[in-house]
């Protein structure tokens, strides 16, 4: 099975807050303006921000981190996984968001094992990372592993159930074992939750393959 219908559609969210980051004065404002208009979907603006917080706090590595997941979202991968392996380097490998993004960049590129092994890596310093098992599930799935990919799934909406994303890829799963009832329940769950979210089109897709299947299943019987 080949990677899912397209990488932009796996989605990070595990965003460093400024609270929790000690630096100067002047960085950390960079730094939380920066973060306030990434969380607020404004990517492109919080990099002029960010930039700025990692340059005056270079031994800090959650600018970094937040660099690596704004670039991410650009689909710029090969900044990102600098950025990435900047935090990740800076914290000894200690970081499981990072070790989840950077795994994120290499699955987006089809390096499907070097991202597992990072993703792995992660969950085991935060085997409680509903991200960590959706991206690891998110691997399952376009490596052919449909049993292991949905409960990685389930694994992730139980440890978080705001890890709407993770519908979609039961879905997918759904699909894939000819289940179009499941596969339309999922994505309407989704649709419910996350009525905006950044899967929306995929979700929209889910439910009208599903409702297809679900006429022809219903006209051959009757």
């Amino acid at each position: 099975m080949g990677q899912l219908t397209n990488p932009r559609n796996a989605p990070l969210d595990f965003t460093v807050r400024v609270s929790e980051l000690p630096m100067s004065q002047k960085a950390g404002r960079a730094f939380e303006k920066g973060t306030q208009l990434l969380l607020k979907g404004d990517v492109r603006g919080s990099l002029a921000y960010l930039l700025k917080a990692a340059d005056q706090a270079p031994s800090s590595y959650r600018p970094y981190h937040n660099l690596g997941l704004a670039y991410y979202k650009l689909r710029e991968f090969d900044t990102a996984e600098e950025n990435f392996q900047k935090s990740i380097n800076l914290t000894g490998g200690k970081f499981a968001p990072s070790m989840f993004g950077l795994g994120m960049v290499l699955y987006c590129q089809a390096d499907f094992r070097g991202a597992e092994r990072l993703i792995r890596e992660g969950l085991l310093l935060q085997p409680g990372s509903a991200t960590g098992k959706y991206a690891m599930g998110l691997v399952q799935f376009s490596t052919g592993r449909i049993t292991e990919a949905e409960r990685s799934a389930q694994e992730a909406l139980a440890l978080d159930p705001e890890e709407t994303e993770a519908y979609v890829l039961l879905g997918w799963v759904h699909d894939v074992a000819h289940n179009p009832a499941a596969e339309l329940k999922d994505a309407q769950t989704y649709l419910k939750q996350a009525p905006n979210g950044t899967m929306r089109a995929d979700a929209l897709e889910q439910v009208r393959r599903a409702q297809q299947a679900l006429a022809l299943t219903y006209t051959a019987v009757n």
